[in-house]
């Protein structure tokens, strides 16, 4: 007899025991009153790589199993089970792999994400339930169309690696390079598709909330940050704002296909962002409001990330990529049947280890089966268990009430741009600023790789970035700029000497005329901020018209001085200063008498050496393990410093001198110009309003000290702020190699 045979035969006693059936729930079990389920069975498969990935396509299994949707009904094991698509469907259907489907709301319908061939890409699908016939929503064929979920009014939303912006390609995700999925919603007869603003890197399992807001998973790198948040937008695909993860409330790096429980508690995975197979532990997330008192604005306010809490459903499961122990496996996802504080759940769930590599190694492949989950008890009832497939995404076929349309945050008087600002800049739950500290914020669109550059931007980790301008901050804290519409932004205030003092470590984004204003500088999102007399001085003066106001490919510097200079490429704008003011000194000839530090390799004993130098030669190729790039430069490298992650990840020992005149690891710490050593020692000018000979610091500048009579220009001390306080990349849309990509 089949293993999974034997499964269902136990499940069926098991059920049994639990009183599902037909019936209450009081009598038959939290399965009681539904009628059927809906199961999705895909070929099993171990190449989804991190939890954002979405072209896995395998169609058969090895005996010629097509990937299927399935009614179980009633839904038991010992329930009947029909294949509802796509068998029927016509030829063309004969290699189809399904990635992902909803239930429409009144359960007569059902669209799903299909891709008919290899050579295609996934596709949206609607799938009617009394007939049997499948049709397809007309996409572009050269795109891919994910994780379609239904909304009011006849729409859809999905998750594409189309393009919204004219001209652009599709950014890269940040490890893997895979092309990155952004939100988007089209009418069910196939007009009307509109693409959401950009995220740099992806967006996926979008989930429709009761009061018509739309929850999905965003992944978030800016730097050493690198996680996936759950966020909310309306369905319009404005007004984005966090909804738990960011602010340390998270319950491991990321969290994904989030399913409402109740209004504010949802059901969701906790895992690491790569190697579990997009499986995880099921966390109870509850956004801080247990009663909404009658007004559900109010209560839609209090749910906010700072007052989110989680319980752990699952605790023997891991919330990181270590494997997962016999018995214990990992959750693929989650659908509450009940809101009881430990609610009962239909999952899908796999046994053993669940961790790509490990299953790799042993040629295995991880088997999601459908079970009960009795949280209370923590048991597990199987209910549908395939040998040969996934069965993944349980969801109960009946119908359920249609959310509101949510609102909109458009503006048609922005004309095509964007508008973003705060009311109070010193109204932060972030960060204290002295008042008066914040000259203005600055704001830096992200690209990534699909631009045609190399695939690291530099040794710390960050994308690339350009400068889109500073926003002054008036007298009561208020600051608007208009940039490009449906790009990523990234914000810093700072200071007249234009060092950053805070950064937003997130990548943002605004659609078309769409006005993005918060209340502070990160303020408390369970707050309102109060404007007396009602208006603030942004909006009397007006916005800032950012510089960055023209088409992609013009949004680079022509001009570097401090008004005009948008990226800050290394081998030319950083290396000229150098070049004209410290190679008397600090060449190859190492006049200085900079001692160096040695990189080891303790498996095989061979060891690199490092002196300062900030010559723009070519990096040795021996520097290419740890992080150096054929085009990276002996001054990038002596300032920016090697990539830790690449030394961490191969084993590679450090070693430095203690002397005063060592050479560091490092001269400039990402984002913080200020505290950056090479800043220190130069000792920068005044750069806001205007500029100034006023020092930063009431140390002797580094030149000065050296008895030369000739400083570093205000325009040349900014570039270097800049480039620091934008991650200390060696690229810019300046500098890239293969500028022809346009």
């Amino acid at each position: 007899m089949k293993t999974y045979m034997k499964t269902i035969a136990i499940a069926t006693s098991l059920l049994t025991a639990a009183g599902a059936g037909c019936g209450s729930e009081e009598t038959s079990g939290p399965l009681g009153n539904v009628d059927s389920l809906v199961v999705l069975q895909r070929p099993k498969r171990n190449d989804m790589g991190d939890i954002f990935q979405y072209t896995s396509y395998k169609p058969k299994t090895e005996s010629g199993v097509n990937a299927r949707l399935v009614k179980l009904e009633p839904p038991t094991a010992d329930g009947k089970q029909t294949v509802i698509c796509c068998d029927q469907a016509g030829p063309e259907f004969a290699n189809i792999d399904i990635s992902g489907y909803d239930i429409s709301f009144d359960a007569k319908q059902i669209v799903f994400s299909g891709k008919l061939a290899a050579n295609q890409n996934y596709g949206l699908f609607i799938l009617t339930l009394a007939d049997g016939s499948v049709d397809q929503i007309p996409t572009d064929p050269a795109r891919d169309y994910v994780s379609p979920i239904f909304l009011p009014g006849d729409k859809i939303m999905f998750t594409t690696n189309s393009v919204v912006e004219a001209g652009a390609r599709q950014h890269r995700d940040e490890y893997e390079r895979g092309t990155t999925l952004q939100l988007g919603r089209i009418n069910t007869d196939g007009t009307g598709e509109e693409l959401g603003a950009r995220n740099l890197s992806h967006r996926t399992f979008p989930t429709l909330m009761s009061d018509g807001r739309v929850m999905f998973t965003q992944w978030d790198h800016l730097g050493g940050m690198n996680a996936g948040h759950l966020m909310f937008v309306n369905q319009d695909m404005t007004n984005l704002r966090e909804g738990f993860g960011k602010e340390g409330t998270g319950a491991s790096n990321s969290t994904l296909k989030a399913q409402e429980i109740s209004p504010g508690r949802f059901v969701a995975i906790a895992t690491s962002r790569n190697r579990t197979i997009q499986a995880g532990a099921l966390i109870d997330v509850r956004l801080g409001v247990t009663e909404t008192d009658g007004d559900s604005v109010l209560a839609r306010e209090r749910q906010s990330e700072a007052n989110a809490t989680y319980k752990d459903l699952t605790p023997d499961v891991p919330h990181d990529m270590t494997p997962s122990a016999d018995t214990v496996g990992r959750y693929y996802d989650a659908f509450a049947l009940n809101a009881k504080d430990k609610p009962d759940l239909v999952v899908s769930w796999a046994n053993g280890p669940v961790e790509s590599s490990v299953l790799g190694s042993a040629g295995l492949e991880a088997n999601f089966g459908v079970y009960l989950l009795d949280t209370a008890r923590n048991q597990r009832h199987p209910i549908l268990d395939h040998e040969e497939m996934w069965d993944v995404f349980p969801r109960p076929l009946m119908p359920r009430p249609v959310p509101d349309i949510s609102g909109s945050a458009v503006d048609p008087t922005l004309n095509g741009a964007t508008q973003i600002g705060s009311m109070n800049v010193y109204n932060s739950s972030l960060k204290s600023f002295a008042p008066g500290s914040i000259y203005g914020v600055r704001v830096m669109e992200g690209f990534s790789s699909e631009e045609g550059f190399p695939e690291m931007f530099g040794t710390t980790m960050f994308e690339g970035q350009a400068n889109l301008g500073v926003a002054r901050v008036q007298a009561d804290g208020s600051w608007l700029a208009n940039i490009p519409a449906n790009v990523p932004i990234h914000v810093q205030a700072v200071d007249t000497f234009g060092m950053n003092m805070f950064s937003e470590p997130v990548w943002v984004s605004g659609r078309k005329n769409e006005s993005r204003v918060c209340g502070g500088c990160h303020e408390p999102r369970d707050k309102a901020t109060v404007i007396d007399p009602g208006q603030t001085d942004a909006f009397a003066v007006g916005a800032t018209q950012m510089y960055g106001l023209t088409p992609r490919d013009q949004r680079m510097s022509l001009d570097t001085s401090r008004d005009k200079v948008m990226g800050v490429a290394w081998s030319t704008t950083i290396q000229k200063i150098f070049d004209d003011n410290c190679l008397g000194c600090h060449d190859s000839r190492n006049l200085a008498g900079m001692q160096p530090y040695t990189i080891t390799d303790p498996m095989t004993g061979t060891s690199i050496q490092w002196t300062f130098n900030l010559e723009g030669t070519p990096l040795p190729a021996a520097f290419a393990e740890i992080g150096g790039e054929p085009a990276f430069t002996a001054s990038y490298l002596s300032i920016a410093g090697p990539d830790m992650e690449a030394i961490e990840e191969g084993g590679l020992m450090l070693s430095s001198c203690s002397a005063a005149n060592c050479t560091k690891l490092n001269y400039a710490m990402p984002e913080d110009s200020r505290g950056s050593l090479l800043i220190k020692t130069l000792n920068p000018t005044r750069q806001f309003p205007t500029q100034t000979g006023e020092r930063a610091f009431n140390t002797t500048p580094h030149m000065a000290a050296k008895g030369q009579a000739t400083d570093l220009t205000g325009d040349e001390f900014y570039q270097l702020i800049l480039n620091i306080d934008m991650g200390v990349n060696f690229y810019a849309r300046e500098n890239n190699p293969r500028l022809s990509v346009y």
